[in-house]
This record gives C-alpha cells, structure tokens and sequence, in this order.
C-alpha cells in the first residue's frame, strides 16, 4: 500500500501500535472497495464489511474524516435554505444503498509500506464459505487452486464453477451426466422487483396480476410486445435495459414503461442519484436469498450457488427442492438435472 503525507501525519499522532494498525486496516480496506474508479468518485462501503476489518472502524472513520483524507456521500438538509450548510449522510438500508466514500487524498501516491493483510480472507468462517469450499474439493479442485470471492458489494460469490473451468469451459459441462442438479429460482429478479414494491408499499396491478396468479412475468410481456417477435431472450434483455440501463429504450419496446406504470416511476426515482442503484438493490437482495440463507443453511453438505441457483447431488435434489421451497415461499423454484447447453451458431 501506499501511505501519503496525510495519512503518515495521522499515524505520527498515535501513540499506541494498535491504534496505528487499525488506522491501516480500514484505510487498506477503503482503498480496496475503492477498486479501479477515478479520483473523487464515490464507491460503497457496507459497515458490516469494515465491521469485520475492524470492531472499532467508526473511530477510524472519524479520523479519516477530520483529517480530510475521505468524505462521505452527503445531501443538504434544507435545499430552500442558501445560508444552511448543514448536511446528512446519504444511505439508506431499507433500499439496500450503504455508505459510499471518495478519497480527498491520491491513495495511490505516497511510499510503498508492506502491509500484509487479505481482505478475501474476511468470509472464511461464514457457514456459506465453509460449504462452498467442502463442495469445491469435492469436486476434485487442487485446495491450492480453490477459489472463492465475493465481488466489492458482497453481490456475487464468484467460484471455480462460476468462472471459465480449464479443460471444460462451463460447470455445465464439466458436470453434466446426471450426478447433479439445479434448483433455480424461475424469474427471480423480475419477481424481487414485485416483492420490492410490495414491502414498501407500492401496488402496481399488473405486476400483482402476473406474480399472484403465477403467471410467466416474460411470456407477460411478450405477449403485449409485438417487437420482441416472441423471443424469451430478448424479453430478457429488455427487463435488464428498463432496470438497469440509463434511461434508453428502443421506441418498438418502450411500451413496458406502460405496462407497469408504477414500477416504472419507481424506477426512474430510484435511479435519481445513479442508474445502477436498482441493479444493486436486485442483486443485493438476490444474494442475501441465496448465499446468505439458502446455502448458509442447506441442510445437506455439498451444495454450491450459481447466482439465483443452487447446485445439489442427484441423491439430495428432492430433499433441497421441498426444503427451499418451504423456506423461501415467496419464489418459485425449478428442479432440472445439469446437462450442456447447445448453442445454435
């Protein structure tokens, strides 16, 4: 890492290591959700995730602040009031939206200072880590070459299976022949939308036609979208432009803003300070179904995820299928054995 004049100032002032260790591990951490963005662009930061860097990460926080090395994401009090400066954090936990930073300073200027600390390393005592990784040297991975990673917002788990597999291409393929099965979730985030509008009170008639009456949310619309020529694939594609792009629809399929209206104006709020808080509000409460309960708490042993599915033994498929659909009513699941996709050229 790199330590700046600014930060090594701060670090003079303490008087106690550990205090001077902790200062460096969030910091370290910051500048790893920071990633690859540009100078003075905001990035998330979860306080769970800084909570396990650090129990007492606020107080690191705190400096960092006062010392103008970062700064929150902030709104103003009072818009009408010229003379008013005072501002509040911008976050949200109902909306899935956490604390977001920038660095005041250049975190990448400084001297080079050896600070050994893995932050994927974080997640290793999770029930879901633990399974993850019994599954995967089940499968024959090398336990040098396992590989388990949950991306920047904890969004994704990203695994051997999910990625590009030497030899084999797709898990498909590397686990077709019957042993295994898929249990996946059949519209997921078209439905997490619905439940979305739900909690918070918003009722759009269209969307409750489609989900209360277990109706196919993308046969829905192709059935009212002569553009999409009945193809599922591009009825899909259309969901994921309405929610996550910036605004653009093709003219022959913008009629889905239309169709539900009120999810429609939803959005387009939602969208207000970035276009792709309604992806990570999606994908947020995805992975808290997914990861964080249904494969925290699979009652079998071997059991991986693959976004909005889960990967089960033939001898378990019946087993995890009932129980996912008692412990998670609200979704609909699929059972289907893993066999590779044909891709017509």
């Amino acid at each position: 890492m790199k330590i700046g004049k600014e930060l090594n100032y701060l670090l003079s002032l303490q008087k106690r290591k550990d205090s001077k260790e902790r200062i460096l591990k969030v910091y370290n951490a910051l500048v790893f959700k920071r990633g690859n963005r540009k100078d003075g662009e905001y990035f998330q930061c979860p306080s769970t995730y800084l909570e396990k860097v650090s129990p007492r990460y606020y107080k690191v926080i705190q400096l960092l602040l006062e010392h103008n090395i970062i700064k929150y994401l902030s709104y103003k009090l009072d818009e009408t009031d010229l003379f008013s400066s005072k501002r509040k954090k911008f976050y949200n936990t109902e909306k899935g939206i956490c604390m977001s930073y920038t660095f005041i300073i250049d975190p990448e200027e400084g001297y080079d200072y050896d600070f050994d600390y893995n932050f994927s390393t974080l997640y290793d005592n999770e029930k879901w880590f633990v399974k993850t990784r019994h599954s995967l040297l089940e499968l024959g991975f090398p336990i040098n070459e396992v590989r388990i990673k949950r991306d920047n917002f904890s969004r994704r788990l990203h695994t051997n299976i999910t990625s590009h597999i030497e030899g084999f291409g797709s898990y498909r393929n590397l686990l077709e022949g019957g042993d295994f099965y898929l249990i996946d979730g059949k519209t997921t985030q078209p439905r997490l939308l619905w439940l979305h509008l739900t909690e918070i009170g918003l009722q759009d008639q269209n969307l409750n036609y489609i989900f209360n009456n277990n109706l196919d949310f993308y046969q829905y619309i192709i059935d009212r979208i002569p553009a999409l020529n009945g193809d599922r694939d591009e009825a899909k594609d259309l969901f994921i432009t309405w929610i996550n792009g910036t605004g653009y629809i093709d003219p022959e399929k913008k009629s889905i803003r239309d169709i539900f209206p009120v999810a429609n104006v939803f959005i387009k709020e939602y969208k207000t300070t970035n276009y792709k808080n309604i992806c990570r509000l999606l994908q947020y409460k995805e992975a808290a179904i997914f990861i964080d309960d249904l494969l925290n708490n699979c009652p079998v042993d071997f059991c991986l995820t693959i976004h909005d599915a889960l990967l089960v033994k033939v001898e378990d498929k019946d087993k995890v299928y009932e129980w996912c659909k008692e412990r998670r009513p609200e979704l609909v699941f699929t059972l289907e054995e893993v066999s590779r996709k044909i891709v017509d050229c």
